[in-house]
C-alpha cells in the first residue's frame, strides 16, 4: 500500500519543491513516475517499522503514515537531486523515523477502528506437538 499519492506529496510540500525534486530532465514538470518511486519506497520502509505489529496490508491508510511517507519521500528525493539537504528536510527525516520506531514499540497507536495489532498467537499455525523428554516410544515400549 502506498500510504501518500503524488497530489498528497504536491499539497504537504508545494509544487516548486516538488519539481526540484523530481524534474531530473529539465522538463518543468513533476515527474510523477520519479515520485511514484519514491513514495513506494517509503511506504515499504514504513512496512517494515509495521510489520511487526500491524497485519498488513492496512484496511485504511491512517493520515500521520501519510505525512510520515511524504517526509522520508522528499529526504529520499533530496540525497538523490541536487537540491540541498537543509536542516529542515533532516529534522523532519529524523522525526519520521523516531515516530515510526515509537509505532513499532506500541508507544503510538494508528488509531486504526478494524486492523487491530498482531497477537503473538496470530503468528502460529497449525498443529504443534510438544512431549518434553518422556519417549512414547521405546525399545521396551513399542
Amino acid at each position: 500500500m502506498m500510504y501518500a499519492s503524488v497530489e498528497e506529496f504536491i499539497l504537504r510540500v508545494g509544487e516548486i519543491d516538488a519539481l526540484a525534486l523530481t524534474d531530473r530532465e529539465r522538463l518543468g514538470e513533476v515527474n510523477a513516475e520519479v515520485l511514484t518511486l519514491a513514495l513506494e519506497d517509503s511506504s515499504s520502509q514504513i512496512d517494515g517499522y509495521l510489520a511487526g505489529r500491524y497485519r498488513l496490508p492496512l484496511n485504511e491508510k491512517p493520515r500521520n503514515l501519510a505525512r510520515l511517507c511524504c517526509d522520508l519521500t522528499r529526504y529520499r528525493l533530496a540525497s538523490l537531486s541536487d537540491v540541498t539537504i537543509h536542516e529542515e528536510i533532516i529534522a523532519r527525516y529524523k522525526l519520521s523515523i523516531r515516530e515510526l520506531e515509537q509505532i513499532a514499540e506500541g508507544k503510538i497507536s494508528l488509531g486504526l477502528s478494524e486492523n487491530q495489532p498482531n497477537n503473538p498467537e496470530d503468528k502460529v499455525s497449525g498443529v504443534q506437538f510438544f512431549n518434553g523428554n518422556n519417549r512414547i516410544f521405546s525399545r521396551d515400549n513399542p
